[in-house]
């Protein structure tokens, strides 16, 4: 008998290891990412969806787009509350600000805290209040960059030739525009050239008037500018191609601070991180958190690595603006395909 137990124990002993269950279903399913949109899916949401991929986490996608409604995103943030997502990612300066709040803002603020969040294209997070410092947001997000700063991109177009007076058109009543301004004010002062800013007149309304910027730039013009320039400014980046247009019918070239205007309008030149960079930089961050545990607190707010820059040919033909050849050899050339 007492040969039998030890024969039934031992068995039992061997069976153990078969007898460990499987992981829960709540491990095993996948993580739920939150994708807030301002304008609907582009280059940044197809890099953040590729870097998530490529990073072999199993996720959900539940994308919302606030097409550039504000007081939709209320009801964003109490829609990824009451699903319990894991991760909140944001596209735009509104967005960031709207649903991960100020660094500043009141403590009764409507934010997704406690949910890990990663914002992709803010133009200005620490200009914007969105974060006081770079190196950490010091709350439960992180982000990634896109915008080349001022001073690079200036050393790139001056690499033309020296530009005496940059001509800037923008809408005042954009944020990212006028700390943009402020920032190419100062180093107007620093580098000892002229910068000659006109707001977009405003209609009876209230809003920027864009019947009003062949105006502008003609104005400009009439001053006789090196370069007109074009910032992080949502109107007149939806407006850029009557703003080009405008500019190089007058013969004189335009730097963009993203290259959409030089792909799709006829920039001559711009210098920035791509879009679709930033988006897999966010990616990278949001693997981070989800499936290394990382405290997004403890990731710093960074962009790609090396922005790109993008020179239009058939501008630069036209407008007899050539870049020097030493700067070619870094430059994506292409040639310019009307904007819709």
């Amino acid at each position: 008998m007492r040969k039998l137990v030890s024969s039934w124990m031992a068995l039992m002993a061997l069976a153990l290891p078969l007898s460990i269950a499987p992981p829960s279903a709540a491990e095993a399913k996948p993580k739920v990412i939150y994708l807030v949109l301002w304008r609907g899916w582009e280059d940044a949401s197809e890099g953040f969806k590729d870097g998530l991929d490529s990073a072999g986490i199993d996720y959900e996608l539940i994308v919302r787009n606030a097409e550039g409604q504000k007081d939709r995103l209320a009801g964003f943030v109490a829609e990824a509350k009451a699903l319990d997502v894991d991760l909140v990612a944001t596209w735009g300066t509104s967005v960031a600000t709207g649903m991960l709040g100020l660094h500043a803002g009141d403590a009764n603020q409507l934010t997704v805290a406690p949910i890990p969040a990663v914002f992709m294209i803010v133009s200005q997070p620490i200009g914007s209040g969105l974060v006081a410092d770079l190196s950490s947001s010091g709350r439960n997000f992180t982000g990634s960059l896109y915008l080349v700063s001022e001073q690079t991109q200036l050393t790139v177009l001056n690499s033309f030739g020296p530009v005496k007076r940059l001509a800037v058109v923008y809408n005042p009543l954009e944020a990212n525009s006028t700390i943009n301004v402020k920032r190419l004010t100062q180093l107007a002062k620093e580098r000892q050239f002229e910068l000659l800013a006109r707001p977009v007149p405003l209609t009876v309304d209230g809003q920027p008037d864009g019947e009003q910027i062949i105006d502008t730039v003609e104005s400009l013009a009439a001053l006789g500018v090196d370069w007109f320039y074009q910032g992080p400014d949502s109107f007149m980046n939806k407006n850029g191609s009557i703003y080009v247009t405008a500019a190089t019918a007058l013969g004189i070239p335009t730097f963009a601070s993203t290259d959409r205007l030089v792909h799709e309008a006829g920039a001559l030149l711009s210098v920035s991180n791509s879009y679709r960079a930033a988006g897999v930089v966010a990616a990278g961050k949001a693997a981070a958190i989800l499936r290394d545990g990382v405290d997004p607190a403890d990731i710093p707010i960074t962009g790609p690595k090396e922005p790109s820059i993008v020179i239009n040919i058939d501008s630069a033909l036209a407008l007899e603006t050539y870049p020097p050849l030493s700067l070619l050899g870094l430059s994506k050339i292409v040639t310019a395909v009307p904007l819709e």
